[in-house]
């Protein structure tokens, strides 16, 4: 009886850190750092993942909750963690166009900016796929390869050609000369 007792009382600790977890994940998203603050004053995982691979960090990039990812950074969070697809933080925020958070990312994180996701795409082709036209210039500036081809063969400014974006087009093959 008393090994049941102890069973039951471990399953309900991992059910309440499962829950502190999924809400922590939901106060990235949201941008509140007060619950953040709550949840990991009562120990819940700063570096928490939902199904899809997403942590604290990478929700509050892809929301552009800067002030969010400055809290998280701050206290422990890895700011470089990749999502089941293998993407980082500059790809969510390229694809959701916060260049305000970008330039953020680039100047406190230190990830690989030629990061490559499972599909061999970086964030600057996300970017130059989405028109995101500055972040596409930040991301050259601090070193982004527009020479890299995916896995299907494409580089960010084909990618681009084929959204019919020729001022991105242009923008690429200026660095790339």
């Amino acid at each position: 009886m008393r090994y049941l007792f102890a069973f039951l009382m471990l399953i309900t600790s991992i059910a309440l850190a499962d829950e502190d977890d999924e809400r922590l994940l939901d106060a990235a998203r949201e941008g509140n750092v007060a619950v953040l603050e709550t949840l990991t004053a009562k120990g819940a995982n700063l570096n928490a993942v939902n199904a899809r691979g997403y942590t604290p960090f990478i929700m509050a990039a892809y929301y552009g909750h800067t002030e969010v990812l400055a809290w998280l950074l701050k206290h422990g969070a890895e700011p470089c963690a990749e999502d089941q697809q293998g993407s980082n933080v500059y790809m969510g925020v390229a694809y959701r166009g916060y260049e305000g958070t970008a330039k953020w990312l680039l100047e406190n994180t230190g990830c690989n900016i030629n990061h490559t996701n499972h599909a061999g795409q970086t964030a600057l082709m996300m970017a130059s796929l989405f028109g995101r036209e500055a972040i596409v210039q930040l991301y050259l500036q601090h070193g982004a390869d527009a020479d890299l081809v995916d896995r299907q063969g494409n580089t960010a400014a084909s990618l681009a050609q084929g959204q019919g974006l020729t001022h991105i087009v242009r923008q690429l093959r200026f660095v790339m000369q």
